[in-house]
């Protein structure tokens, strides 16, 4: 990469403004799956531990508390929550008997996603924001992070972090959402799905083009360079987009695939990304979800530095 091609990237490294990734986003994954308007709570014997992106998850016997050989399946919050939290990642350990409290599956018996979570030490962490407590005499420690209104993400000691870009609520949905321009194929898709029977990421399956940048929640993204190409990491599923910068068009027998295949350009201060090849069944952005989109779908992103940055 040339001298001024890399003067333009520390640009964008140390503050940008991205067009995407300053709209309205959604949580990393969605808890559609279950009933917000109930909570269980339970007590058992913690007998497995996936501490992980896109979240946290473990496995509770009843066992050894009345008897019943009950499992329950927990989804947690996710690890950059987590971690930005400083919660330690040894916070749970098989064997450790902990008092758990959260929202049961609609689907499947047994899974929950928890909101309170009462470990060995008494304290009780508190997994969704506003959630309150629900003992009385543990201490509540909280998950919430605010980050400041910069494009710096603290530290976590993992390397993965440095000068990177953190996504913002700015912005607003333009009124074409409200009616978007689609088919009447698509329109008629969009009707028809159902978000906990469709969407892939519910299943962990990780996500594609455009949802990998535009549903991404919290997590953070970052520009790294790779010979003459881009890197385009992103921390959600722990995801690299390969950006190449040559300027040649996607060979003849290009495959496609979930993240497609992305060619970058500069234009004066901009990076423009464009993305084709793209094998990933819905289109997604601000609210509007749920929208089929076939191999044709074509994407352009521009990455631009903030006024000042």
């Amino acid at each position: 990469m040339d001298h001024e091609a890399s003067r333009r990237l520390a640009g964008l490294l140390t503050a940008i403004a991205v067009s995407l990734l300053g709209s309205p986003l959604s949580a990393h994954h969605s808890t559609a799956e279950y009933d917000a308007g109930t909570i269980v709570e339970a007590r058992g014997e913690v007998v497995s531990v996936i501490w992980r992106n896109p979240h946290v998850r473990f496995a509770i016997s009843t066992k050894a508390i009345d008897g019943n050989d009950r499992l329950w399946d927990i989804e947690s919050a996710d690890l950059t929550r987590l971690d930005r939290a400083g919660l330690p990642r040894d916070l749970l350990k098989v064997g450790d008997v902990v008092s758990f409290a959260g929202n049961p599956s609609t689907r499947t018996a047994r899974r929950m996603y928890v909101t309170n979570l009462l470990v060995a030490d008494g304290r009780e962490i508190l997994l969704r924001g506003n959630v309150p407590a629900r003992w009385p005499d543990a201490r509540a420690v909280g998950t919430e992070v605010t980050f400041p209104r910069t494009t710096a993400a603290p530290a976590t000691g993992s390397g993965f972090f440095g000068k990177v870009l953190v996504p913002t609520r700015e912005g607003r949905a333009p009124e074409w959402v409200r009616n978007p321009p689609l088919t009447p194929a698509a329109r008629e898709g969009k009707a028809a799905y159902d978000e906990v029977v469709d969407d892939p990421v519910l299943g962990c399956v990780s996500p594609g083009m455009p949802r990998v940048m535009l549903r991404s929640g919290p997590y953070a993204v970052r520009f790294v360079e790779r010979g003459t190409d881009l890197v385009l990491q992103n921390e959600w599923f722990e995801i690299d987009r390969l950006i190449h910068m040559d300027g040649r068009a996607p060979p003849a027998n290009q495959t496609y695939t979930p993240l497609g295949y992305s060619a970058g350009r500069w234009d004066g201060e901009t990076l423009e990304i464009t993305t084709t090849h793209i094998d990933w069944p819905y289109f997604e952005l601000y609210g509007l979800v749920g929208v089929p989109q076939t191999r044709a779908m074509r994407i352009v992103e521009r990455f631009t530095p903030r006024d000042g940055g």
